[in-house]
C-alpha cells in the first residue's frame, strides 16, 4: 500500500479517483516501438507502452491498472497481478523479434523495471489530470497556481527552483509544464486563493517562451538521428531568470489533451444534461488560454514543418447532432472534435489561410452547414469559406480532422444534412 516514502500515492489512493479514473479508461490506444515513438502528448493522448504492438496487450495492461486505481492497489500489488499475465503472452524478458523495419533486433520486454515505469508514470499522468480537472473547477476561489517540489534523494535542479513559485491558472505555462513533465517527476500543484498569495511575486510563461529541438539518440533500426521538441520557458524573476523545460517525451500537459476534454464532456453531460452539458463544453474551448494554446499548436506544427504527434481540441459536436449520428448507428464515443499537426504539415499557407487555421474552434461554432457522408463515414462542416472534413479515430471513437479543402472546390453529392 502507499507510504510515507510515497506521499504522491498516498493522494492517489485515498479513494478511488473518478476522473484519474476517467482519463484512464478514455485514453486510446497507440503502438510505439522505440520510446521516443511516445513522445509528448502521446503520453496524455494514447496510452502508450513502447514495444508493445498487440492490442490484446495494451488493453490488459490499461486495464490492470484502472484496477489497480479503482482498488487501491501498491506497485507490488499491481506487479504480482500483471506479471503472469505478460508472461503467459510472450512480453517479459529479452527476446529477439522482428522491428517494423523487418530485420531481427534483441529487445527488453517486461521486467521489473519496466512495470515500475509503466505504473508510475501512467499513475501519475492520470492523477495529474483529475487534479488539474479538480483546479480548474474551482478557479473561480482558488485562481492561483502553486508548483511544489516532492522532497526526494538527488533532485532535479529545475524542477526544485520551480518549488514555491506561483502562476495565474490560466497561464500559458501550465498548458506545456503541467506536471508530471519528466520520467519519475513526483511534483505537485496546489490551487492557492487570492489572500494566500497576497505580498508574493506572480510569475507568467506570457511571452516567455520557445522551441527547442534536441537529439534525443539514434534510432536503431534506421540509424538516424531522432529529434524531439521541446518548450522552454525563460521566465523573469525578482531574483533573475527561471529556465524550465519539460523533458521530451513530455511536452505537453494531460490537462491540455483532448482525451482529457472528452472527459469534461463526459462530466458535464453527467451533471447538466446532453444540451447544457455539450453547450458548455463548447464555450470552455473557445475560452482565450484554449484560443492561445490552439494558436501556439498552428504556429508550433508550420514551424517545424514535421509530425509530432501533437494535437488541438477544435470543438464539440452539440446535442441535436450527436442524436442524428446516434440514429444512423455512428458509435461515438466523445463529442470532442481534434485537429492533428500531421493533417497542416508540409503544405504552403498564405497569411490569411494561417489566419483561418488559428480561427478553426470559433469558425466551427458559425458553421453554416454540418452534414453526414454515410459512404465514407465522414462529418463535414461547411464553414464560410472553406469545408472541413472529419474521419473517426477508430481506437479513441473522436473525430478528427481529415481533411481542409476550399469550399468552391467542394462538392456535395450524397452526402445527409445533420443541421
Amino acid at each position: 500500500m502507499p507510504t510515507a516514502q510515497r506521499p504522491e500515492l498516498n493522494a492517489l489512493f485515498t479513494l478511488p479517483p473518478e476522473d484519474a479514473i476517467s482519463y484512464l479508461e478514455k485514453k486510446g490506444f497507440k503502438i510505439g516501438w522505440d520510446w521516443h515513438e511516445t513522445l509528448d502528448n502521446a503520453h496524455s493522448k494514447a496510452f502508450t507502452v513502447a514495444k508493445v504492438a498487440r492490442m490484446d496487450l495494451l488493453q490488459d495492461i490499461r486495464q490492470s491498472l484502472i484496477t489497480a486505481m479503482q482498488q487501491g492497489q501498491s506497485l507490488e500489488q499491481w506487479k504480482a497481478s500483471i506479471t503472469p499475465v505478460l508472461q503467459d503472452k510472450g512480453w517479459w524478458g529479452k527476446k529477439q523479434v522482428i522491428n517494423p523495419e523487418g530485420r531481427e533486433q534483441e529487445v527488453q520486454l517486461g521486467s521489473p523495471r519496466r512495470l515500475r515505469t509503466i505504473y508510475d508514470t501512467n499513475m501519475q499522468s492520470a492523477f495529474a489530470a483529475g487534479r488539474y480537472k479538480a483546479m480548474r473547477a474551482g478557479s473561480d476561489t482558488r485562481p492561483f497556481w502553486e508548483w511544489r517540489h516532492i522532497t526526494i534523494r538527488n533532485p532535479r535542479k529545475q524542477h526544485l527552483a520551480l518549488d514555491g513559485k506561483i502562476f495565474s491558472y490560466d497561464d500559458p505555462f501550465w498548458s506545456v509544464a503541467f506536471p508530471p513533465s519528466e520520467w519519475g517527476c513526483k511534483c505537485r500543484v496546489i490551487a492557492r486563493s487570492r489572500r494566500e498569495v497576497e505580498g508574493k511575486e506572480i510569475l507568467t510563461g506570457e511571452g516567455y517562451d520557445s522551441t527547442i529541438t534536441e537529439n534525443v539518440g539514434t534510432d536503431r533500426n534506421t540509424g538516424m538521428s531522432v529529434f524531439a521538441k521541446r518548450t522552454q520557458f525563460n521566465i523573469p524573476t525578482k531574483d533573475g531568470t527561471l529556465t524550465f523545460a519539460p523533458a521530451a517525451g513530455f511536452n505537453g500537459s494531460p490537462a491540455t489533451s483532448y482525451l482529457i476534454d472528452s472527459v469534461m464532456a463526459q462530466r458535464a453531460t453527467d451533471l447538466m444534461g446532453s444540451f447544457k452539458g455539450l453547450k458548455q463544453t463548447q464555450e470552455l474551448l473557445n475560452t482565450p488560454i484554449r484560443t492561445k494554446v490552439h494558436e501556439k499548436f498552428i504556429q508550433n506544427a508550420l514551424r517545424l514543418a514535421e509530425p509530432m504527434n501533437e494535437t488541438s481540441t477544435i470543438g464539440s459536436l452539440q446535442d441535436a447532432a450527436v442524436k442524428v449520428l446516434f440514429s444512423k448507428g455512428v458509435q461515438l464515443e466523445s463529442p470532442v472534435l481534434f485537429l492533428s499537426d500531421a493533417i497542416i504539415v508540409n503544405k504552403e499557407y498564405s497569411s490569411v489561410a494561417v489566419s483561418r487555421l488559428m480561427a478553426l474552434p470559433q469558425l466551427l461554432t458559425e458553421a453554416k452547414q454540418l452534414f453526414w457522408d454515410p459512404k465514407s463515414e465522414l462529418l463535414i462542416y461547411v464553414l464560410e469559406k472553406d469545408v472541413v472534413q472529419f474521419s473517426m479515430n477508430e481506437i479513441t471513437g473522436t473525430f478528427g480532422v481529415s481533411k481542409i479543402v476550399r469550399k468552391k472546390d467542394w462538392q456535395s453529392d450524397g452526402l445527409e444534412l445533420i443541421q
